[in-house]
């Protein structure tokens, strides 16, 4: 987000708030960032109708206290009488009308948040009670670890609830984004994953941290959603992700290799076999560089995801040639790879091994390939399947394990407890996603005795596994024979998003086959004796389809059979588990609103955030990082607990003036858990010109630990600050996420102190004599470390002008290039301009859909700012 200037002479914006609120430093737990934090227990500053005020802000606030008695009256009675509060207020998808044939507030009325269950998720009904808990838990997780990092770039997905240092850009790491997608895509918003794939495909994130299979997984997810048209669109930006493994090809194996801790598993067996003394700890955990089975069918999967994007483009030559790279690397890893005594898919270490020797041991990552369409025939396939069921190899009570239990460096205890990560027999939920995708792979392609009792069979285990105290839970990584979660760290691992399990229970179990065309294949995978199960209300091509068998017809009263439905008519019935049904053709999501007020990067860059008063525990910032859950811990939230004051402000202030006219609040509350923070009873909110709106918790039905959205007449403001009033001297107010949503710009210009600044210096500062954004709002200190990046822009992908608005203070020409999705397109050369602020031109070609501009470079001595981006 946008840095505050540390010291600068121009004009600040215009705020109504109290003083200065003063600071002090603390260290959040070790996986965390370092964070400064407010001064809590009345050193911070006063309620807003107690604090001391600039002398403009005190003219503004005398205002706004002298008509507020009239305006409140007012406006509580016409939010009353006249109903123009509706609160909560969802956000469209757009979704016609589904069926009601489930109880769709039962399965998740022990969970927060319900709001964003309701307007997303698939219900289901099946015999199995422990899946079936587990499954609505585990859209909960998702819940969590959904994050809005910055207007224009919107939604990504976290593995941790709280960010961890080795994270890169907004706090993605690239390991398990493709179980993130394959779950989210089961989501009614398509938002999440639009969002999350272009930080990938055109954004920031590493997809060469760890190895993934994205392109697989974004191929994969346009068959759900139905929008061919983003995946074509996404082509040259795949291919370009593709070529950053190119380093990591070996010609002469025909292979990919990656240290094993870069294929997300340390203290994997590899490394126990060239540190067989454990003399090197380092060499152990990190392993060798080495071709895995994983990695190379990872690989296969997102060279055919090209090729896929690249028919539906209509580009032969592109598709003709990643399915000939997919093809010989399929290959390679039959030659080198499989290993006819073993039966298996096995690791092979690349240094001082000239012959390729394939490793002895047996480990869960050679059951990988079979769910990318790998080895599904009966001399792979039977072996695979034998191996997860033999109590000597990967079956275990609260299994798989990663490695094959009869092997000499299997532990089912974490050999040293303080590590987190040992990937040499744990359970881990990440492996489990993939080997239940090929498990049903293998029993679907029908060359096995695979029966669809050990499909579920497994799928329990993973049910069972994901449980803690009696409760449906995830963490890192379980222990194979002992109820425990072996990697489980507080308010650091809780709800970990490494994995899947309801796209497990939705594509294998329930046998939802998305389509590339418009229909829908129904082949589940489900116990013989189940005399039901369904889905209700799941999006499939932007429209709801309902899947009901039910062999008699007793319990959901349709008839007997199979019955499908779409958007609430019925669309096929027949006796068999098993159908294709047609689907109309698809409907996209248009555009999405942004949230204004999310800042990913912390206190110091636009959007601030701060309060009154703030408990010592909590902190003002993070009711707006872009992260919502209601949980005491992890912790997420902002509170005035202990506050001596009958009512306390949030305020969160903006780089320049924004219009808006609704303000969302995810209100946190801990009354029925044994604590003192509740829903306030009254809400007043203040921008620039004074009190905009209030609400009153008696005739306005506010929800505890859920979104809240307050509407009103369009007003432009500098900051939203949110008044609080408590319900009692015993009770205190709280808010885990303030969100401004507001229409996307539609350009041709954008603001630059609306792009996202990195570098040392780059930061938010207030130039008179700037006009572009109304209170002089620029980015200054634009270095050699610097990068303004511009995201969200849309275009039709044709070539096109970009014109910067800048001011060069120096007396040299500064050198600036211009990145179009992270490809160097353009440089600019800025010259001098006196202090005044000119433009200077390069000719570009955007992609179809969102872009991502960024400005990368700038002076260490010339004093440059920048004030807009002009595309035309």
């Amino acid at each position: 987000m946008a840095k505050l200037s540390s010291c600068d002479t121009f004009k600040q914006p215009l705020a109504l708030h109290p003083g200065n609120e003063e600071t002090n430093t603390r260290a959040v737990y070790t996986h965390h960032v370092a964070i400064s934090k407010e001064s809590k227990r009345g050193h911070g500053r006063r309620p807003l109708h107690h604090g001391s005020l600039s002398p403009i802000d005190r003219v503004l606030f005398k205002m706004a206290v002298s008509l507020s008695a009239i305006a409140i009256t007012c406006l509580v009675f016409a939010y009353t009488v006249l109903g123009r509060h509706q609160l909560p207020q969802r956000q469209a998808t757009g979704y016609p009308q589904g069926t009601s044939f489930l109880d769709h507030e039962k399965p998740i009325s022990g969970f927060l948040g319900r709001t964003f269950l309701r307007d997303n998720i698939p219900y289901i009904d099946i015999p199995d009670q422990l899946i079936q808990n587990v499954y609505y838990y585990r859209w909960t997780s998702l819940q969590r670890n959904i994050r809005y990092v910055t207007a224009g770039t919107g939604y990504m997905c976290t593995e941790f609830v709280h960010p961890v240092g080795y994270a890169k850009a907004f706090g993605t790491i690239d390991a398990a984004a493709g179980h993130q997608i394959d779950e989210s895509r089961w989501l009614r918003n398509t938002a999440f994953g639009n969002d999350y794939i272009e930080l990938y495909t055109r954004g920031p994130a590493d997809p060469l941290q760890y190895t993934q299979w994205i392109l697989d997984a974004m191929s994969r997810r346009a068959t759900v959603t139905g929008d061919s048209q983003f995946l074509a669109s996404q082509l040259n930006d795949m291919i370009r992700v593709w070529h950053l493994w190119d380093p990591y090809f070996d010609t002469n194996a025909g292979l990919y290799y990656y240290q094993p801790v870069w294929d997300a598993q340390e203290l994997s067996l590899p490394g126990f076999i060239v540190d067989p003394n454990n003399t090197n700890f380092e060499l152990r955990k990190d392993g060798p560089d080495t071709y895995r089975p994983s990695h190379n069918a990872y690989m296969v999967a997102n060279a055919r995801a090209i090729a896929t994007a690249a028919d539906i483009a209509h580009n032969g030559g592109i598709a003709s040639q990643f399915s000939n790279i997919a093809d010989k690397l399929e290959a390679a890893m039959y030659e080198r790879l499989w290993a006819p005594e073993q039966e298996f898919f096995m690791d092979v270490i690349r240094p001082n091994n000239p012959n390729l020797t394939r490793l002895t041991g047996r480990e869960q990552v050679g059951l990988f390939p079979y769910r990318f369409g790998i080895g599904l025939n009966e001399t792979y396939a039977q072996p695979a399947l034998d191996s997860m069921f033999d109590p000597e190899g990967f079956l275990a009570p609260y299994g798989p394990t990663t490695l094959e239990i009869r092997d000499p460096h299997f532990a089912a205890v974490k050999p040293d407890p303080s590590y987190c990560c040992w990937w040499n027999g744990m359970s881990w939920p990440y492996s489990t996603g993939h080997t239940l995708k090929s498990l049903a792979a293998i029993y679907r392609a029908g060359v096995t005795n695979a029966t669809s009792e050990q499909y579920h069979q497994y799928l329990q285990t993973y049910a069972r596994t994901q449980m803690k105290n009696g409760m449906p839970y995830v963490a890192e990584s379980h222990s194979p024979f002992d109820n425990v979660w072996s990697a489980d760290s507080t308010n650091h691992s809780e709800h970990y998003d490494h994995s899947t399990n309801n796209d497990d229970v939705i594509t294998g179990l329930l046998g939802i086959m998305s389509q590339a065309d418009d229909t829908l294949k129904i082949s589940p995978i489900v116990p013989s004796n189940w005399t039901y199960f369904a889905i209700e209300n799941l999006p499939y091509h932007g429209h709801l389809v309902t899947v009901l068998y039910d062999k008699d017809g007793s319990r959901y009263h349709a008839g007997s059979g199979l019955r499908v439905y779409v958007d609430g008519k019925g669309v096929h019935q027949g006796d068999s588990q098993s159908a294709i049904v047609p689907i109309p053709p698809p409907v996209i999501q248009g555009d999405a609103m942004i949230n204004i007020a999310a800042n990913p990067d912390g206190p110091g860059e636009y959007p601030t955030a701060d309060a009154t008063f703030t408990y010592p525990a909590d902190f003002s910032y993070k009711a707006i990082d872009g992260v919502v859950y209601y949980d005491q811990v992890p912790d997420n939230r902002w509170t005035d607990y202990t506050s001596p004051n009958p009512n306390d402000t949030l305020t969160v202030h903006f780089a320049r003036p924004h219009t808006i006219s609704s303000v969302t609040l995810a209100l946190y509350s801990d009354i029925a858990r044994g604590g003192s923070i509740d829903v306030p009873a009254r809400i007043e909110i203040y921008g620039s010109g004074g009190l905009i709106t209030s609400v009153d918790s008696k005739s306005t039905n506010l929800l505890p630990n859920d979104k809240n959205t307050i509407s009103f007449k369009a007003v432009e403001t500098t900051f939203v600050a949110v008044n609080m009033y408590r319900s009692s001297n015993k009770t205190w107010v709280g808010v885990c996420e303030l969100e401004v949503w507001t229409p996307p710009p539609k350009g041709p210009t954008y603001l630059a102190v609306d792009a996202h600044l990195t570098g040392a210096k780059t930061a938010v500062l207030f130039d008179t004599t700037s006009k572009t954004t109304g209170n002089g709002a620029v980015v200054g200190g634009v270095q050699t470390d610097s990068t303004v990046a511009f995201s969200g822009i849309k275009s039709d992908g044709k070539s096109a002008s970009l014109v910067l608005s800048y001011n060069n203070a120096g007396n040299a020409t500064v050198d600036v290039k211009v990145q179009v999705n992270q490809a160097q397109v353009a440089d600019l050369q800025l010259k001098p301009s006196n202090g005044k602020y000119t433009t200077v031109k390069a000719a570009v070609t955007l992609a179809v859909g969102k872009n991502y501009i960024s400005l990368v470079g700038g002076s260490d001595t010339a004093n440059v700012r920048y004030e807009s981006l002009t595309i035309s």
